[in-house]
């Protein structure tokens, strides 16, 4: 990265650029770290836009926004964001939810499922939440490229600076 790189070339050159690296991975293998990437631009992207930072108290605001903004139901949206965000960025893997009436959550990746949840009932008390990583990523990234400014508006999280 050049020194004084404006924030969007930090912003492709740190991210973009890095998830379409990963497609050359063999076999796919680098869907989860593409997945990892777009769940925290995500939350990035509608906190810095619901200017719901750290020190925030609201906690809703930007996950009802994302929900809103993407076209999913928020109670979808809750659980998408439990099993995957919470899963992949705590533990490197979606993780199993069971909420309090007792279904189960689970997970799989795929290029053949559409780039936003997809919630399969597997069996009655077992549901499957499908996603394009690739998909996820791209459509995350494109939020960005739409919306350039925003990248100026996080105050709290803020690009570093490249120094010679």
């Amino acid at each position: 990265m050049k020194p004084n790189a404006t924030l969007w070339e930090r912003f492709e050159g740190w991210f973009l650029k890095p998830i379409e690296k990963l497609k050359d991975c063999p076999d796919g293998d680098g869907a989860f770290l593409a997945m990892s990437a777009a769940l925290f631009l995500c939350e990035r992207y509608y906190r810095t836009a619901t200017n719901t930072h750290e020190g925030s108290t609201d906690d809703l605001s930007f996950r009802r926004a994302a929900a809103n903004d993407l076209g999913i139901a928020e109670a979808e949206f809750e659980v998408f964001w439990k099993v995957f965000r919470h899963g992949i960025q705590h533990q490197g893997m979606p993780k199993l939810f069971r909420d309090k009436s007792g279904v189960e959550y689970r997970w799989n990746i795929g290029v053949a499922y559409p780039a936003l949840p997809f919630f399969i009932t597997a069996k009655p008390q077992i549901i499957v939440i499908a996603i394009n990583p690739w998909g996820f990523a791209e459509l995350i990234c494109d939020k960005y490229r739409g919306n350039p400014a925003l990248l100026s508006k996080a105050t709290v999280h803020v690009f570093g600076e490249v120094y010679a």
